[in-house]
Parts: C-alpha cells; structure tokens; sequence
C-alpha cells in the first residue's frame, strides 16, 4: 500500500540575481523553450547553452519549491544530521542541485558538509555545471565538495558500470528532467525507465534516504504514452519503494521569474520516494 500525502506550497520562485548574471551574462545562456522530446545527451555547446538558459531556471524553481515543502512538511527530515550526500542521475547543467542546497540552507541549519555527487553524459553540460558550481560555493555557508560522473548510458551494461562505481550510500537520489531522454531513446529494451532507473537506484539509498523523481509531462511520440502515466505504472511495479508524497493532479505548474523572462512556466509530474520495509 502506498502512502499518499497531498499538499499546497509555494511554486512562484525568483532566480538569484547572483545565478541570473552569472548564467545569462558570464555564460551567454538563451531562453530559448521546446516542447519536443528532448535528447540533451546528443546536443553540442550551442544547444546546452539553450538548455542552460531555459531548463537550469526551471529546475532550480522545481527543485527549491519541492525541496522547501518537503523540509518544512517534515521538519524532523535530517534535523540532526551535520553531514549529507547526493546523488543526481542526469544532472546537466546542475539547476535542480542548486535549488537543492539553496532550499537546504534556508530549512537545515544543522547541516555543516554536503557531498554532491553528479552524473551526466553531456559534456559541455557537465562544463558549465562545474563554472556554475564554483561560483556558487562562494555564496554559501557550509562546506560543498562536488564530484562530476561522465558516462553516456546507451544500455543494461552502462547503468551497471554507474551503479558499480556508486560505492556510497545517499540521503538524497534525484533526476529532474532526464529519464524522459531514456523513453525517447528507448535505451532499456521497452522496459518502463521509470521502474527501472527506481529499481536499480533504491537500493543506494540510506535508511532514512529519499529519492525524487521530476520529468516533463508531456506525450511521448516514442513510447506513445504520457510520461506521468509512464512514472506512476512504473513505480507501481516496483516492490521495494513506497511513494511518500507526489503533485497533485496531472501535473503542477511551477513559475520562474528571471532576467529574459518575467514568469516563466514550467509543468511536471514529481514523486517522492522511499525504501519500502516490508515487515
């Protein structure tokens, strides 16, 4: 049985002015939105500076309202840890994990250390992260050691190498954003992504650890099926995972404001999960 809670929170989010110079000014970021499959792994420099310019906003605004609601819906949620560690499947040019650290800042104040380790297989995205993330420890508060993982997943055997050299165990697994690329290269065999990446990543977790997964929640003209569809029947058959809260709804809208767009809008299906303790 699964437990559901719903709740309202805040999804209206200004972008940092500090994080909106630095990648719209230093970097040249584009607003430049889709609504296509997207396949960020295949995009050169140009196309990552769209992405940058448009989905890093977003993911921020995501990751910062989720995160917030989820630390102040569960104040006692690391309360009285110093130390955390994350891990992010698919991180690209990093939004979701600055969202992440700027909510943890403004709920934790226990924390004094946070271990980030990143994945993705683009790498000019993984480029402008780290830029990103050197200038973003300057404006924090506690200790920030990030660690980039390289590696283009085409198949079974390239998880299976990821998952090898994942020795940790984490307090947070996310991916925002990036399993709908693996629906759209079908990279799994017609095996639901969702159920697969969730398989295979639960067990990372700590006992206490979360996993959230954020994806766009539009038709995919690959799998022919709506990705939140896709998410919820994939999580269904997944035996070891309990979904602890979730959007309500179809979908949730979540606003950005920032310098080359005053209210920009981004709509996703996320889910938070747990380790299912069977008794």
């Amino acid at each position: 049985m699964m437990l559901l809670i719903l709740f309202a929170m805040n999804t209206h989010v200004n972008l940092p002015k500090w994080l909106d110079d630095l990648i719209f000014g230093k970097l040249g970021a584009k607003y430049c939105p889709s609504n296509s499959d997207m396949t960020v792994i295949d995009w050169d420099k140009n196309n990552v500076l769209n992405y940058l310019g448009t989905y890093f906003p977003r993911s921020y605004a995501e990751a910062y309202c989720i995160f917030c609601h989820l630390f102040q819906t569960q104040p006692n949620l690391f309360s009285q840890k110093e130390d955390l560690s994350i891990f992010d499947f698919g991180c690209g040019t990093g939004g979701e994990i600055i969202g992440l650290l700027d909510a943890i800042t403004n709920n934790i104040p226990t924390i004094k250390r946070v271990n980030v380790k990143a994945f993705d297989g683009n790498r000019h995205a993984l480029r402008l992260y780290e830029r990103i993330f050197e200038e973003y420890k300057c404006h924090l508060n506690y200790e920030v050691k990030t660690q980039v993982v390289p590696l283009e997943i085409e198949d079974f055997y390239d998880l299976s190498v990821l998952l090898s050299v994942l020795q940790d165990e984490f307090d947070l697994v996310m991916t925002f954003k990036a399993i709908c690329e693996f629906v759209t290269k079908d990279r799994f065999e017609k095996q639901n992504p969702y159920a697969h990446i969730v398989r295979n990543f639960i067990p990372k977790l700590k006992s206490e650890g979360l996993m959230v997964l954020d994806d766009v929640t539009t038709y995919n003209n690959v799998s022919q099926d709506w990705l939140p569809k896709m998410m919820d029947t994939g999580l269904t058959t997944v035996s070891n995972c309990q979904v602890l809260m979730r959007n309500e709804g179809y979908n949730q809208t979540f606003t950005v404001h920032h310098s080359n767009r005053d209210a920009d809008v981004s709509k996703v299906a996320w889910r938070i999960i747990k380790k299912h303790i069977s008794i």
